[in-house]
């Protein structure tokens, strides 16, 4: 049997200037759904970063744990086809499972 492992998604996200654009009210509407589908979807919240002070590139660096590769096939599902996530934010994720520290650099 498999062992059953998490998933660590890894993101760096810059807003568009479309995401300044919308009204405030639009803005906590966008955050809202955004956050109730990271819930329904099990994400735990590891860390996120805000570097806009030290960097131009990125705005955030966030690392979330996923119960499963379905819950992340749900979720980019849900940013593509209901947040249109595209049109407010570049972004780059990497997906990973998580390695016990113990056990690194152990031959």
């Amino acid at each position: 049997m498999a062992e059953h492992r998490p998933v660590v998604r890894i993101f760096f996200a810059k807003m568009k200037e479309t995401f300044f654009e919308l009204s405030e009210a639009e803005k906590i509407e966008f955050m809202r759904k955004d956050r109730e589908n990271l819930d329904a979807l099990g994400m735990k919240a590891i860390s996120m970063i805000d570097c806009r002070w030290s960097n131009d590139e990125w705005d955030y660096i966030g690392v979330e744990q996923w119960p499963s590769m379905e819950a992340i096939g749900k979720r980019e599902k849900f940013e593509n086809e209901e947040l249109g996530i595209l049109k407010y934010v570049r972004a780059k994720t990497y997906l990973g499972t998580p390695q016990i520290y113990e056990s690194y650099g152990k031959m």
